[in-house]
Parts: C-alpha cells; sequence; structure tokens
C-alpha cells in the first residue's frame, strides 16, 4: 500500500475512534427518559447508564496507556476495540437495566484502552513533524462528537429506538479494526520497562475510581454523609501512598516529570476545562430544553446542534493558527469564549428566544471547539516515546473536568430546582389561604399545591396541576364567599345583594300586610270562598303577588350565588396563572444560578491559557 493512502486511512481510523469513544459519552444523556421509562426504573437507577461509562473512562486512561507502551500500541488498541464492539452490542440487546450498566461498563473500557493509543500510533505514522497538525485534526473529531452527541441522541430517538444509540458502534468498530490492521506497524516505548507494576495499576485505579465516584455521587448520596466521607479519605490515604511510593520508583506508572513542562500542564488544565463546560450544554442547558421548556429531544438536540457546527469551524481554523503562531492565541480565545457563553446562558428566561439560544450556543461552541486544540498544545513538546502515557494522561483530565462538571453543576442545579420548588409551593399555599375561595376550594387548592410541588431529585419535572380537582372544588356552591374587593364583580355583587335584601324586607312586609288583611276579612266575615266575589279577588291577587316576590328574591339570591361562583372561577384562574409564572420563574432561575458558577469557573481558568505554549521565537527555535 502507498504510504500517503496509508497515512490518510490510518487518520480515517484514528478519527473513527475517537469519534465513537467520545460521541457516547454524550449521546446516551438524551435518551435516559426513554431508557428509564422502558425498563421501568428510577431515573436514578438508569442514571448509571451515562455515570458508568465516564466513571470507567476516567480510571483505566493512564494505565491503558501505560499498557500500551509496554505490551504493543497496536496489540492494545485492537483488543480496546473488540471490548467496545462487543460491549456496545450486549447495550443494544439489553432486557434488563443491570445487564445494560454492565454492558455500558464493558464500553468504558474499550473507550478507554483506546483512546490514549491514538496520538502515540498517529506520531508513528505520520512522524513528529507533521503530528500535532494530525492531532488537531483528531481533537477536532472529539469536540465534534462531544458536541454533536445531544443532536444525534434526538435523531435517532425520534426516529427508532434508544438500542439503535448502540448499534450504530459495531459497523464503525468493525471497519476501524481492520484499517488498525492494515495501516499500523506495531509500537512500543522502549524507554521503560516491560514489567508490569499491577500494584501501581491497581493502587491508582481505585485511587480514580473513588476521586470520580466521590464526584459524580457524592450530591445523590450527601457530601457529608458516612459513605461518602469515608471514601474521600480512603481516596486520599491512597493517592498519598501511590504519589510516595511512584516517585520511588525508578520508572514511574504516571510520569510526573511531565508536568515540569509548563505547556504540557497548563494545556491539560485547559482540557480538563473543556470537559467541564460541556456539561454546561450537554446536560445542564439539554435538561433546561426537555423539562422546563417541554422540548421534544430532537427540537432540544437541533438547538444544541449550533455548538457543534461552531465546532467545527473553530477546530481547523484555530489549529492553523496555533500551528503558524501560538496555541495560546486560540486557547485564550477559546476560554474567553467559553466563559462568555456560560454568562449569555445566565440571562435565561422562560420566555428566552431561540435565537437568543442559539446564539449562546454558538458562542460556546466556537469557545469549546478552539480550547480542545490544548490536546495538540499539551503533547507537541513531549518527547515521541512519552506521548502515550502524556495522551492517557490528559485525556483523563478531560473526563474528570467532566465528572467535576456534573458533580458541580447538577448537583448545584438539583439544588436549586428543590429550592425554587419550595419556594413556588410555599407562594401557592400562601395564595390559596388568601384568595377569597370557598372552604372546600380552598383545603383542595392547599391539598393539590402540597402534592404537585414537592422535588424528589428526579430530572423530570412534572409542573402538570390538575385542573379537573380545582374546578370541581370552584363550582361548588358550599361555603361561597362574596367577591374579593379588587375584583370587577365586586360592585355588580354589592348592587345584587342589597337589591335582593331590600326585596326580602319588601316581600316580608307585604307579606305580613296580606296576612293582617285575611285575619281582619276572616275575622269580619268578608271571605266566602266564591272566586266571585271582589274580596276574595283582593285575596287571590294577593297570593299571587306574594308569589311573585318569593320568585323574585329566589332570583336575586340565585343570580347573587352565581356572582360569587363566577368571581371563585375568575379568581382561582388568575390564582393558577400566577402560580405557573412563580413556578416558571423559580425554575428557570435555579438553571441561571447555576450558570453563573460555570461562567466563574470558566473565568477563572482564561489567565491559565496562556502557558499552554511558547513565545513564537521559542517555537520556530523548537522546530
Amino acid at each position: 500500500m502507498k504510504n500517503n493512502l496509508k497515512q490518510k486511512l490510518g487518520l480515517l481510523a484514528l478519527m473513527l475512534i475517537m469519534f465513537v469513544v467520545t460521541l457516547d459519552t454524550t449521546i446516551t444523556n438524551i435518551a435516559l427518559p426513554n431508557i428509564t421509562d422502558y425498563f421501568g426504573t428510577k431515573l436514578t437507577v438508569s442514571n448509571w447508564v451515562s455515570t458508568v461509562y465516564v466513571l470507567i473512562l476516567s480510571v483505566l486512561m493512564i494505565p491503558a496507556a501505560k499498557l500500551g507502551d509496554q505490551l504493543g500500541r497496536k496489540k492494545v488498541i485492537l483488543s480496546g476495540l473488540i471490548i467496545f464492539g462487543f460491549g456496545s452490542f450486549l447495550c443494544s440487546i439489553s432486557q434488563a437495566i443491570e445487564m445494560l450498566i454492565i454492558a455500558r461498563g464493558l464500553q468504558g473500557v474499550g473507550g478507554a484502552i483506546t483512546t490514549p493509543i491514538l496520538i502515540p500510533l498517529c506520531v508513528s505514522l505520520f512522524g513528529r513533524n507533521q503530528a500535532n497538525k494530525v492531532v488537531g485534526e483528531i481533537g477536532a473529531v472529539a469536540a465534534l462528537a462531544a458536541a454533536i452527541g445531544p443532536a444525534a441522541g434526538g435523531v435517532i430517538i425520534h426516529y427508532w429506538t434508544w438500542h439503535v444509540i448502540f448499534l450504530v458502534n459495531i459497523p464503525i468498530t468493525i471497519v476501524t479494526m481492520v484499517l488498525v490492521m492494515i495501516c499500523f506497524e506495531e509500537s512500543y516505548d522502549p524507554t521503560i520497562s516491560q514489567r508490569i507494576d499491577y500494584i501501581g495499576i491497581t493502587m491508582l485505579s481505585v485511587a480514580l475510581f473513588l476521586v470520580t465516584f466521590i464526584l459524580l455521587k457524592g450530591y445523590d448520596y450527601g457530601w457529608t454523609s458516612p459513605r461518602i466521607l469515608s471514601l474521600s479519605i480512603t481516596a486520599i490515604i491512597i493517592i498519598i501512598i501511590f504519589i510516595i511510593s511512584d516517585i520511588r520508583k525508578k520508572e514511574s506508572l504516571l510520569e510526573f516529570s511531565l508536568f515540569k513542562n509548563l505547556t504540557f500542564t497548563a494545556s491539560t488544565l485547559i482540557y480538563f476545562t473543556c470537559g467541564f463546560c460541556i456539561v454546561c450544554s450537554s446536560v445542564v442547558f439539554n435538561f433546561f430544553l426537555e423539562n422546563i421548556r417541554g422540548y421534544s429531544p430532537l427540537r432540544a438536540g437541533c438547538i444544541i446542534m449550533f455548538s457543534s457546527i461552531m465546532v467545527m469551524i473553530a477546530m481547523p481554523v484555530g489549529n492553523k493558527l496555533g500551528q503558524q503562531l501560538s496555541f495560546r492565541w486560540p486557547l485564550m480565545a477559546g476560554t474567553l469564549m467559553m466563559a462568555t457563553g456560560s454568562l449569555l446562558l445566565t440571562q435565561l428566561t422562560y420566555y428566552v428566544t431561540i435565537f437568543n439560544m442559539i446564539f449562546a450556543m454558538c458562542v460556546l461552541g466556537l469557545g469549546f471547539g478552539l480550547g480542545s486544540l490544548s490536546l495538540v498544545s499539551a503533547v507537541q513538546y513531549i518527547p515521541e516515546e512519552k506521548a502515550g502515557i502524556a495522551s492517557g494522561m490528559v485525556n483523563a483530565a478531560r473526563q474528570l473536568g467532566t465528572c467535576l462538571g456534573i458533580a458541580l453543576l447538577v448537583g448545584m442545579l438539583n439544588h436549586n430546582v428543590e429550592v425554587g420548588v419550595r419556594t413556588t409551593r410555599n407562594d401557592a399555599i400562601r395564595i390559596f389561604q388568601t384568595k377569597s375561595f370557598s372552604k372546600n376550594l380552598r383545603k383542595t387548592g392547599l391539598r393539590e399545591m402540597n402534592h404537585q410541588f414537592r422535588y424528589s431529585g428526579n430530572s423530570n419535572i412534572d409542573r402538570r396541576i390538575d385542573v379537573s380537582k380545582l374546578r370541581k372544588a370552584a363550582g361548588s356552591i358550599n361555603g361561597l364567599s362574596q367577591p374579593s374587593r379588587k375584583s370587577d364583580l365586586y360592585f355588580l355583587y354589592q348592587i345584587n345583594d342589597k337589591l335582593h335584601r331590600k326585596n326580602v324586607e319588601l316581600r316580608n312586609g307585604k307579606n305580613a300586610f296580606v296576612t293582617r288583611i285575611l285575619r281582619v276579612a276572616d275575622n269580619a266575615g268578608l271571605t266566602s270562598g266564591n272566586p266571585n266575589n271582589d274580596f276574595d279577588k283582593i285575596v287571590i291577587e294577593s297570593g299571587k303577588l306574594r308569589q311573585g316576590d318569593s320568585r323574585l328574591v329566589l332570583g336575586q339570591s340565585k343570580l347573587t350565588t352565581m356572582i360569587s361562583l363566577f368571581a371563585q372561577k375568575q379568581a382561582l384562574s388568575q390564582a393558577l396563572n400566577q402560580i405557573k409564572k412563580d413556578n416558571d420563574y423559580q425554575l428557570t432561575h435555579a438553571f441561571t444560578k447555576t450558570f453563573i458558577v460555570s461562567t466563574v469557573f470558566l473565568t477563572i481558568m482564561v489567565p491559565v491559557s496562556w502557558w499552554t505554549d511558547r513565545d513564537i521565537t521559542k517555537k520556530k527555535e523548537q522546530y
């Protein structure tokens, strides 16, 4: 095979690997409600479908990179592809949520094995001079895959089922395996021993597992719960023991010496920041679109997709600028734009326009695309034989950034939503206690508000109030009160009520007068029972007058009741509208407060991007 064709096919293989592994970190988030319904489980259980994948990726990337350097990168990456493909197949046929979670863990093992080996394979195929450019292209694919995940998931869920999300990985994996076998030669790190440090790998894996688990599940169990506190203490002890023992070893597992390279350290932190940033769009903002605005997964995915489009534009342009000038400039611009995009999301309202949301996604996408170039800047000054472990450390940093984003942002969002729902409930209760409602309606309303506005920590927020019960209670005439003084119907009610009372007085006066006449006539013997008798005619007509007065009084009484009933229904409608507005505001405010935190974090990381590359003069001297 010609060398040029071999390089192109090899690059395609590396891009496909990076694409499917990264895509699977975000594509399942949008499918979690469907998976939850399919298995009839709780969201806290089905959430492990996403969690376990990120967890395994974070834990095994660095050990896998070391194994690739020792055992042979081609051999190890093929093993990882087999595991990833088999895990995808098991995911697609899972008939129980437990099986799906285990299969996702297997997928994570495969992804963790393959990802850190991509860069050293790239260097071995293209050489150090071309490697930076090619790594930039691979990084662009990774950024695109992470950003496009929600949109791709929305399309698949809309037209097919969640099973297809995993099925699409299988043919890609098979094609990639064939390309890897054809295009790559076996390579190692000749500077390290072939002896595998099982104890070090185990300690590092356990430490990373505990740290990642604590970040992902700290809010669910409670940060001060005995479980999280004990795991935190255990993680700290293991990390300290590992660092001390690894530094003393002749050949360390983690290669702490790499952190002496300032560009590597700064770039790793920025790539960590990119992992944090992706949570803003793929998780938190997607949650807002689907659960607050009520968008379908497809519609939500289409809005988030604009960030993916910007990634495709930003990465190649930024990579070219970085190669010609210095990566610090596109990386500084990218980090600043990520912070700006997050700042735009702090201005969300319930009635925010689609244009404003798309604009925020575009800014965030541009920033994420430029920021992802830190994958290139991290390894550009690393010795070729250390590219594998360096790649593992950088990619692990990004996964840990995602874990921190989930822990910090999703945890804070849950807290903010809980506070918002509680505030709405208290306001709703106050409304039903102060409005001029009947006792029956007030009792029904208080019960419904307490039942409706309670937050269980699930991602689905059902904001629909059972209006049928309230309307039924509002239609009852038992215990009706007069309309509120602020109501337009209050004046009409008052006039009719006064007329009603006057007519009652008049009717009672007439009745007393007629009764007295009849008593006098009866005592005087003036009545004969003959309808032709004049006095008897007076008696008959007086009776009709009394009946007419009674009907008038009854009609006015009914009119008063109807006015009160209509006023009560009108007040109920106004109350429900007010409660809905309060709820929309509180829930949206929960998101804006969360995005304020992400904005602060991203802004803090902007100065770090200055050290992600050297001056252009020093860079030219390097080459």
